[in-house]
């Protein structure tokens, strides 16, 4: 009976082994299944992270192709030397929106050169502010009279005259030389009133590059009071603003 018992107990510890190998092979084998399924799962997660990138990275590089063929109206004048002819500097309309002009051009990279033809004898608040604020923004500040602004003039790129009265400025400063600064002037007229139509103001309107007028009804004033007194009509050209005072959202109409 003693033989018989020590053998039974025996059968037992000779199978521990191949039991333990037995569980632990088992263990091995659903921890190498359950890695394959969240492996499997994270695969498919980082795909459709790098699918989804993808989608957003394309759709930037289609942004950014509308944005190449939209580009800046104003790029054409990078690198160009303006010269900016104003009557006066305050806060009216006229110099307000040549200044927003100037600093529109120096965004694309102009050169602009400022000139006010009426400059109060005596230190103005207003003239000082203005033009700090033009220097600020990379605008040059000259003096409307002496030969850098005549050398300016003639290397200029373009000269744009703002209002009717600027055109004194033209005689007075560039005298004989005038003839050869019209051919790149754009003549920025805001006046409607029959008294800003003066020969001496506008007797060179007809040989600038061309006119811009500010509403359709002041553009036939001034288209029949130049042929009725001076008998010749440049380019013109009207300006309509949607957005005071931003004018990228100006609409130019040839006549």
């Amino acid at each position: 009976m003693v033989k018989q018992s020590s053998a039974w107990m025996s059968m037992p510890k000779k199978r521990w082994p191949l039991m333990i190998l037995a569980l632990f092979s088992l263990s091995t084998a659903m921890v190498l299944f359950m890695r394959a399924a969240f492996d499997s799962c994270n695969s498919r997660t980082i795909n459709e992270h790098i699918e989804v990138h993808d989608k957003e990275r394309d759709k930037i590089q289609s942004s950014s192709q509308v944005l190449r063929v939209a580009p800046n109206p104003l790029e054409f004048m990078k690198s160009k030397l303006v010269l900016m002819v104003s009557h006066e500097l305050s806060l009216s309309g006229g110099p307000l929106l040549l200044m927003e002009l100037a600093f529109l051009l120096r965004g694309v990279g102009a050169e602009v050169v400022w000139i006010t033809n009426q400059k109060p004898a005596e230190t103005d608040q207003v003239v000082y502010s203005l033009e700090s604020k033009m220097l600020d923004r990379g605008v040059q500040v000259f003096s409307a009279k002496g030969q850098k602004v005549i050398d300016t003039a003639l290397k200029a790129d373009l000269v744009i005259l703002n209002t009717a009265v600027a055109g004194k400025w033209l005689d007075a400063v560039l005298k004989e030389k005038v003839s050869r600064v019209l051919p790149k002037v754009l003549w920025w007229i805001h006046e409607m009133r029959g008294h800003y139509f003066k020969v001496e103001y506008v007797k060179h309107l007809p040989f600038v590059a061309g006119a811009m007028i500010d509403s359709h009804t002041t553009a036939e004033y001034w288209k029949n009071r130049t042929r009725e007194r001076l008998g010749y009509l440049p380019a013109l050209y009207i300006a309509m603003f949607f957005h005071l005072p931003v004018l990228y959202n100006t609409e130019f109409i040839v006549f």
